[in-house]
């Protein structure tokens, strides 16, 4: 892994990002997307977040930066933020069905991508459900936006000029806090650390009936659900029961979220946006809850 690459893209994408979120908000379009979206409130979402599923179609890490705003103006409460971005992961799971799963995984997998999507996407509808009935009951007789034809775009030089420096001073301090982390990730990747919590896995995964080809796929997924993807086929080659190569993708998956992308990507960004306490609760809605469903569920379908 290239870790001077991945800080610069995680840097320049996150610079984007800020430098985008600033600008929609001195333009009023963050205010137009909001007036727009608006009835979205009465579904179970603060009034002021309305904006976030739908950036989250566009950028996640766009919708973060505006959200991580409103958390620090005081103009939104922590739990807002977990319910709009539990509430959006439904977004994002469309995203991933229409960019990768069925361009890439479809082909190269057949119908066990349709079942793989179909319980994944169960999961986030679920938790979308429970987050937005607890939303609707925090927001009830919220009033909406009434000004939704008052708003003024501002398309002049200066607002763009204001949204760009802004920007660029919350990526500066989101660099400050970002750094430090990410440097503590490659010392535990490039020490080992990481490999040996691997290693250590392996007798578990002989328990649950697996054999040198199915650890072959777990392990590599940790580091790469992608490049296992590749394994899967070649286990469908050899006649694998359907539900032990799903149960392998889920695993392996969850494992991925668990012991690499949460800290290595998800942990460092979270906490260059928000306070710590946000930071940990954040971390783990978005990857403890995924990781236990996927993990739960390829162990009954590995079982069967």
């Amino acid at each position: 892994m290239d870790f001077l690459k991945l800080y610069i893209i995680s840097m320049a994408s996150i610079t984007f990002g800020y430098i985008l979120a600033e600008t929609l908000s001195e333009t009023n379009l963050i205010k137009l997307i909001g007036a727009k979206t608006s009835k979205i409130t009465k579904l179970g979402i603060h009034p002021a977040l309305t904006p976030v599923p739908a950036l989250y179609l566009v950028s996640p890490r766009v919708a973060h930066a505006n959200a991580s705003a409103l958390l620090k103006e005081g103009l939104i409460e922590p739990i807002d933020l977990y319910i709009v971005i539990l509430a959006s992961n439904l977004s994002l799971r469309v995203m991933y069905i229409y960019r990768y799963y069925l361009p890439v995984l479809l082909p190269l997998l057949g119908i066990v991508t349709l079942y793989f999507i179909g319980l994944r996407i169960l999961f986030d509808f679920l938790l979308v459900f429970v987050v937005l009935m607890i939303g609707r009951r925090r927001y009830k007789g919220v009033k909406l936006n009434g000004e939704n034809n008052k708003i003024k775009l501002n398309f002049s030089r200066k607002a763009f000029k204001k949204g760009l420096i802004k920007g660029l001073k919350a990526s500066l301090n989101f660099a400050l806090r970002f750094t430090p982390l990410f440097l503590l990730v490659v010392f535990m990747l490039k020490s080992g650390i990481s490999y040996k919590m691997t290693l250590a896995l392996s007798p578990i995964l002989g328990k649950l009936g697996l054999d040198s080809l199915g650890i072959t796929y777990i392990t590599t997924a940790i580091f790469s659900p992608r490049a296992a993807y590749g394994i899967a086929k070649v286990m469908l080659g050899y006649n694998y029961p359907m539900q032990k190569v799903l149960g392998c993708m889920f695993l392996g998956n969850g494992l991925f979220v668990l012991l690499n992308e949460s800290w290595v990507r998800i942990l460092p960004f979270y906490s260059g946006l928000y306070p710590r306490e946000v930071t940990l609760r954040l971390l783990f809605l978005q990857a403890g809850l995924s990781s236990l469903y996927n993990i739960f569920l390829a162990i009954v379908l590995l079982k069967l």
